[in-house]
């Protein structure tokens, strides 16, 4: 329940067997009786079978409801369905949710499996979700009741959710990382350069050896650079500019280019090969002049002006 009000992983299908265009309301009540589906009606319009009466209380306002869910159209294709062994919980009546479950849930007992029919003015209106959910179109959920947490199992139900998806991110990089790794590898071996790998993964060739000491913390670097991509497409380049200068240590550059120039002195030349968790990572660049997609791997051909 991530992406908007309810929903939380779309699957994409949408094929009505019912004639709808845009400013359509398919109407439930034909629906149902289609169908031979008996239902109880609320007072505002929403239609609801129970399957199973569970034997728990009812909801109220202000409670944490944890439930299970699986999301249809009318003709029963799923939208949204709450992960396997991962229950969704909301706080009841604070618009966390779709109206329709707000008016709804508070009618169904801890333990109840049912199906709600949701009008389309309590779920998304005539505007719709995209191309999951249609303007006007009323939704089905079969939902399992399953319990009323307190704010304090709210909190450690939320945290648990963040420690796992910190986990799985985390998995996400350490794997992209070692994708990285073995692009500059091959890309390296591809055009026969000899580059060393430092212990934070992140490569680098000097092809032409300058004076005096390295570049180190605190010191302020002038370079001259190429930005390239593993296909050998420019990116960003100081041709036709001024050289560039930075403070190293001053978190104003990218990872790779904190640690990159420490390995070069005054006046040489080289190429530093950065993993994508090294410089912009996840997080695609477009500042109206340079595009840089998510997860690119970097190679900056650079010369060093000078450093002081």
């Amino acid at each position: 329940m991530k992406s908007f009000k309810l929903l939380s992983s779309l699957i994409f299908i949408f094929n009505l067997n019912f004639t709808a265009t845009a400013g359509d309301t398919l109407s439930l009540e034909t629906f149902l009786v289609s169908k031979n589906i008996k239902a109880e009606k609320t007072r505002e319009g929403i239609f609801f079978t129970v399957n199973t009466e569970g034997a728990g209380e009812l909801p109220k306002l202000g409670d944490y409801v944890k439930l299970n869910y699986v999301g249809k159209l009318l003709d029963g294709k799923v939208f949204d369905e709450s992960p396997k062994g991962e229950p969704f919980v909301f706080q009841l009546g604070y618009r966390q949710v779709i109206q329709g479950w707000d008016l709804a849930i508070p009618r169904l007992k801890i333990g109840t499996k049912a199906t709600l029919y949701v009008p389309a003015e309590f779920a998304y209106g005539s505007s719709g979700i995209g191309t999951a959910i249609p303007p006007n179109a009323p939704l089905v959920f079969e939902v399992e009741v399953q319990s009323i947490l307190t704010p304090n199992d709210y909190d450690n139900h939320m945290r648990g959710l963040e420690d796992g998806e910190r986990k799985n991110f985390q998995k996400k990089v350490v794997a992209q990382f070692e994708a990285d790794k073995k692009l500059i590898n091959d890309y390296a071996m591809a055009n026969k350069l000899k580059v060393k790998r430092s212990e934070s993964g992140m490569s680098y060739l000097v092809t032409k050896q300058g004076k005096g000491e390295k570049a180190k913390e605190k010191n302020a670097v002038t370079v001259s650079y190429e930005g390239i991509f593993l296909n050998g497409k420019t990116f960003d380049s100081t041709k036709d500019k001024l050289p560039f200068t930075f403070t190293i240590g001053e978190g104003k550059v990218i990872e790779g280019w904190e640690e990159g120039l420490t390995y070069f002195n005054k006046g040489s030349e080289g190429y530093i090969f950065v993993p994508s968790k090294m410089a912009y990572g996840a997080t695609p660049l477009d500042d109206g002049k340079n595009i840089v997609p998510a997860h690119s791997t970097l190679i900056f051909k650079i010369q060093v002006i000078d450093i002081k």
